[in-house]
């Protein structure tokens, strides 16, 4: 996208050189084929939205979507997570992270190597409103030997003992309703230490987006194909029924029915900057990690919608 660019070299002072797609998930080694069945067996006992709702399906399939391939997530632009970590770790200023926002343990797995290449050993916390992606990043944690804190709660009612040196989400704000995305910034910047930073992915685009039901469940049911192909292909033993699975699925991609207010990147500024926070970096994930953009079977592929990497900092 013309006139997002940022120039090698300001890049080079906020992140670490940015490693290849294959060459990082090889390095992670994610266990999400030991994980998967992990995930649904707690999603059935614990899965609550800690509002009352619930995110059942969401969690027992999303682990069998990342295996299979089907879904990306945080692969696409892992690379970004892995810098950022790895140059504040190297220039010293890297001792206790946040997680905003968890599905599973991706997040926890990019920014502790990042922490690690920096040759830090980072103190993470994880806060999310579901006990699931707690208990995951938990099993994580002790699979790898890394040193996480977990707390259930909406990330407006966090409050935390400890201001960090890195916060980190994913796909996060344009789940929360927009009145309150404002008010997550100044959340954000108030658990920043002076010097930290906010990093994370979002799509932003400059129209509303509204939620075309029949559009929906035409994109859902190339998700299901395509992730019970390749599952098969793979081998890979289903926790339950085929039929019962699909249906997983469908509950998991018809979760988030209502439309999207435009979200322009300048947009995303304004409410860091009425935070107290600083722009470091703001610019679209395609120009800076090339294919890794490329939106799930569920994303509306449209010119005006970007998925952008944000930076920013607490002066």
């Amino acid at each position: 996208m013309h006139g997002y660019a940022e120039s090698p070299s300001r890049l080079s002072v906020f992140l670490a050189p940015l490693m290849e797609k294959q060459r990082l998930i090889d390095e992670i080694a994610e266990p999400v084929g030991v994980s998967a069945p992990i995930a649904f067996e707690t999603a059935q006992r614990l899965c609550d939205d800690g509002q009352g709702g619930d995110c059942r399906a969401y969690h027992s399939v999303w682990q069998y979507l990342r295996h299979s391939g089907a879904w990306q997530s945080i692969r696409n632009d892992g690379a970004l997570f892995v810098a950022a970590a790895e140059q504040l770790a190297r220039e010293g200023r890297l001792n206790r992270g946040l997680i905003s926002g968890a599905a599973d343990y991706s997040m926890l797995a990019h920014v502790a190597h990042g922490a690690g290449r920096g040759e830090s050993r980072l103190v993470i916390d994880v806060v999310d409103q579901c006990e699931t992606a707690l208990r995951m990043n938990e099993w994580y944690a002790a699979e790898r030997g890394l040193i996480v804190g977990t707390f259930k709660s909406t990330a407006l009612s966090f409050a935390p003992e400890h201001q960090y040196d890195l916060v980190c989400t994913h796909s996060f704000l344009t789940w929360q309703p927009f009145a309150d995305r404002p008010l997550l910034f100044r959340k954000w910047a108030d658990w920043l230490r002076p010097g930290g930073r906010l990093c994370f992915s979002d799509r932003v685009s400059s129209i509303d987006t509204p939620y075309d039901p029949a559009a929906r469940k035409e994109r859902l049911e190339r998700l299901i194909a395509d992730a019970l192909g390749r599952l098969a292909e793979q081998g890979t033993r289903l926790p339950c029924s085929e039929a019962e699975f699909a249906d997983l699925i469908r509950k998991f991609g018809l979760r988030f029915h209502q439309d999207q207010p435009a979200m322009p990147k300048e947009m995303v500024e304004a409410w860091a900057a009425e935070a107290g926070l600083e722009t470091d970096l703001a610019l679209p994930i395609a120009e800076v990690l090339p294919g890794a953009s490329t939106p799930s079977f569920l994303s509306q592929a449209r010119s005006d919608r970007v998925r952008m990497w944000f930076e920013f900092s607490r002066p």
